[in-house]
């Protein structure tokens, strides 16, 4: 039986949430027994999405990895049925990818990204994902800025909490979870074909 938002009383869990009717047009997250709604990203959002996963990809291809990308999956973890969160862009383990799950389980995640397009998005991600992606154990957190301008704060997860390793509005090699250059300014630039007249 389908579940309705304003039918639903007390803590949401993700039992609750895959209740809920199909919705193409929001984003679910729980934090805490809290049900948080989102729209879906806008463009510029989607496009950086699409130009991380992409350099996520190439550099996971360089090192000879097993490792997968992939863009606004559900994320869960097994200890707490109050915990559900959609990063951006994830990479997990190809075990993990090739069992083809509908839900990642934190401990296959290898790095979580979150796009900060707003005010909004960028107290969240600065804090409460923060918070509950350190305490659910993974290992490396990015968070990319589009406004005011566009920088990566890399986070690595140290006794339990994070530590910021690099922030950067220009180009900046990472040496983890591998190695990496990411330049922010170049993963919002579209390529333009001008025709020649």
């Amino acid at each position: 039986m389908a579940l309705s938002l304003s039918g639903h009383h007390g803590k949401w869990t993700v039992d609750d949430v895959r209740k809920l009717p199909e919705d193409e047009f929001h984003r679910y997250e729980i934090d805490d027994g809290v049900l948080l709604v989102s729209p879906r990203p806008s463009s510029p959002h989607q496009f950086a999405a699409w130009t991380i996963t992409t350099l996520l990809d190439d550099a996971i291809g360089a090192a000879g990895l097993d490792l997968a990308v992939i863009q606004e999956v559900d994320t869960i973890t097994g200890q707490r049925g109050d915990w559900l969160k959609v990063p951006d862009v994830l990479v997990v383990t190809g075990d993990a990818f090739d069992a083809e799950p509908q839900e990642y389980d934190v401990a296959d995640v290898v790095l979580a990204v979150e796009i900060s397009a707003s005010k909004q998005s960028r107290n969240r991600d600065f804090g409460e994902k923060l918070h509950a992606y350190a305490e659910a154990g993974i290992k490396d957190y990015w968070i990319f800025e589009l406004q005011p301008e566009p920088k990566l704060t890399a986070f690595a997860l140290a006794g339990g909490s994070y530590k910021e390793i690099a922030v950067s509005s220009s180009l900046i090699h990472l040496t983890r979870p591998f190695p990496i250059d990411v330049d922010p300014p170049q993963l919002l630039k579209r390529r333009t074909n001008a025709r020649a007249k």
